[in-house]
């Protein structure tokens, strides 16, 4: 899946061969589309129609520092990339003052489009990760038990889980967070919400995995170390025994 880009330009000048430069899919992005109004800019990043915003800053609108504010006020944080027909550092500092991801000015080169856009992959693939991390948290915990004797548990659980996104978390760190002895925690845990520790955790973790690959945004070897593991081949075997289906098997399905 390539992250969707949105160009912007209030002028309605045409960037056709801009959008047809090789850099954007090379660096896994695509062009959406383009859009004249600020309005419409706005909107679709609200709506999450778009991954990058892409804003071209001519006069006599110069509108990049508006949508940035637009954006801040609808509490909308998406990549912007301002592109300017003139180095103009009043302009640069106000966008930059306002979240802009790059400031770039005409004729873009490739490589500035291409450091822009490493930049802005990796901001993107942090948000998606937490987002199938908490979608994954929610789906693991609504079946378990929920009622007055095990309410602090679950909750507990879950910013036991908040904590330690990206570690493969072990029934002793869980013990040593609930502040409890191991083998207590254990059977504590069990008894409590009819499943061990290690054997939720475990589930948990595939969930996260199966939605980080479905999300297409990511290696087989990068959804191996956001869940925890520094062996591919351990995770995979792992996965294929929960699944029925290797890593790879399953994001093409």
């Amino acid at each position: 899946m390539l992250y969707r880009i949105q160009i912007v330009d209030t002028s309605g000048g045409d960037h056709s061969a801009f959008a047809a430069m090789p850099v954007w899919n090379k660096c896994g992005f695509g062009i959406a589309g383009q859009l004249r109004g600020i309005r419409e800019a706005v909107d679709s990043a609200v709506k999450q129609q778009c991954d990058l915003l892409v804003c071209m800053n001519r006069q006599p609108d110069l509108p990049a520092a508006e949508l940035l504010r637009r954006l801040a006020r609808r509490r909308r944080t998406i990549p912007t990339l301002v592109v300017a027909q003139n180095d103009d550092s009043v302009q640069m500092r106000e966008c930059f003052l306002l979240g802009a991801l790059d400031y770039l000015t005409e004729p873009v080169k490739e490589t500035d489009i291409r450091e822009a856009l490493m930049r802005a992959a990796e901001i993107l693939g942090k948000h998606v990760a937490r987002v199938e991390y908490m979608i994954a948290l929610e789906r693991s915990v609504a079946p378990l038990p929920n009622n007055k004797d095990t309410a602090q548990l679950l909750k507990k659980l879950r910013s036991f889980l908040l904590e330690v996104q990206g570690v493969a978390a072990t029934t002793e760190l869980a013990a040593d967070y609930f502040e409890l002895n191991r083998d207590y925690f254990a059977r504590w845990f069990k008894t409590r919400l009819g499943v061990s520790f290690s054997k939720f955790y475990r589930g948990f973790l595939m969930e996260y995995a199966k939605l980080l690959l479905l999300s297409g945004h990511y290696r087989v070897q990068d959804v191996s170390r956001l869940v925890g593991f520094s062996s591919v081949d351990y995770f995979t075997k792992l996965f294929r025994s929960t699944t029925g289906k290797n890593p790879s098997e399953f994001r093409s399905h």
